[in-house]
């Protein structure tokens, strides 16, 4: 039986053809036991969470909080309390973001490079934009690859907080944050954005030893709409909520209020209380199927499509270099075709992969492309799937001819 069985989605074909998903960069697909659960939970479970003493209300606050404790154990978090359900990982950096502004009024340096995503660049963007802070952005190569000792050379004493991607959703690029965290200020807060690596890397926050990490239920196999902000119990502890409304309040009075204590200081109102059930069951699908064994599987996946983009003729790879270390995600174009015209040309052969500027335009920009077409894999891919795009990639080049 193989583990694409356990994905109800790739029972279908895409105009006669099955599918071949390459496109789990953007969103994973979703196993049947996380479509249960939630289905599950809806038709013998649902009420709202901390707000009633009858019996549906419990249990759904039980479902909640054991899935809480679940992601805790995931990462390696010391506290349930570290925490904190969002609506994704643009939420999470926003939240954290707008917090971190007002702890740092009196100015600073944010560090970011020209790797990441916009939803780890604009909201330190946007908050230096209304404040004394001032937004650094350590630069790509020329390849689209990133150093880290030029991450470490752009931070110094007045660096506030480094924000940085730990894999590349553009390259697949694995950044090494022990080593810079090894080599700036102890002083300098590190918010990462885990939401590639969260699916493709052994994450452990006590080991890796950041301050914040953002991801998302949708990259790893569970649900879209729910994500986590983790941050260190004394940092959360220290910061205000941007958010505020029911169930994060401790007392309210006619003119001042109280917080709530972690981690509901920080969820106000109603949670996507499904979607966190969701979540829960995909970590446990991922753990059910040993998936830390598909790190260096996919890992091949990716070598194996760079080594049979680089023998077809006419294909520009970005951050393709043998020596980077990487994971799951291949960026290339074919010269003097557009990105979007590949994409719907390998739809027609039930192929899913990405054209766009994948919400990186400062590395777009950088190498002086509108875009690429990028595939990305999953723990359900294998080398039929690279074998399949290659052969259907140049059946498209030669209608393109």
């Amino acid at each position: 039986m193989s583990i694409r069985d356990d994905f109800p989605i790739f029972k279908n074909q895409i105009r006669n053809n099955p599918i071949t998903y390459l496109d789990s960069a953007a969103s994973t697909q979703k196993p049947k036991i996380v479509i249960e659960a939630i289905k599950n939970f809806y038709e013998n479970s649902y009420e709202n969470v901390h707000r009633g003493m009858n019996s549906l209300s419990i249990s759904a606050t039980d479902h909640f909080e054991r899935a809480r404790e679940n992601l805790r154990e995931f990462i390696n978090a010391k506290s349930f309390n570290e925490i904190i359900f969002t609506s994704g990982a643009t939420d999470s950096i926003n939240i954290l973001a707008n917090a971190l502004a007002n702890k740092f009024k009196d100015g600073g340096e944010i560090v970011v490079s020209e790797l990441e995503h916009h939803s780890n660049y604009l909201p330190w963007l946007k908050i230096c934009d209304k404040s004394n802070l001032k937004l650094k952005i350590v630069p790509i190569d020329e390849n689209g690859a990133i150093d880290e000792k030029k991450i470490i050379e752009n931070c110094n004493a007045d660096t506030k907080v480094l924000a940085i991607t730990h894999m590349s959703n553009t390259t697949g690029q694995i950044i090494d944050l022990n080593f810079i965290k090894k080599n700036i200020s102890a002083d300098t807060l590190i918010a990462v954005d885990g939401c590639q690596s969260i699916a493709h890397c052994d994450i452990d926050v006590q080991k890796m030893n950041c301050d914040f990490f953002s991801f998302s239920s949708h990259k790893i196999y569970g649900p879209s709409g729910v994500g986590v902000l983790y941050g260190k119990e004394s940092l959360l502890n220290d910061l205000e909520p941007s958010n505020v409304g029911g169930g994060m309040i401790n007392q309210v009075n006619s003119h001042d209020f109280s917080y709530a204590m972690l981690p509901n200081k920080f969820e106000a109102g109603t949670p996507p209380i499904e979607a966190v059930v969701g979540f829960s069951a995909a970590i446990d699908y991922v753990k059910s199927v040993d998936f830390k064994s598909f790190f260096a599987k996919e890992k091949k996946l990716r070598s194996d499509l760079i080594d049979a983009l680089k023998d077809t003729s006419n294909v520009e790879i970005y951050g393709s270099d043998s020596s980077l270390n990487a994971s799951s995600i291949v960026s290339f174009n074919l010269i003097g075709h557009n990105y979007n015209d590949i994409a719907t040309f390998l739809d027609q052969y039930g192929i899913m992969i990405r054209g766009g500027h994948h919400c990186c335009q400062p590395f777009m920009k950088k190498l002086d492309i509108p875009g690429s077409c990028r595939a990305s894999f999953g723990i359900y891919n294998d080398t039929d799937d690279v074998d399949i795009f290659i052969d259907s990639l140049k059946k498209t080049i030669k209608l393109l001819q």
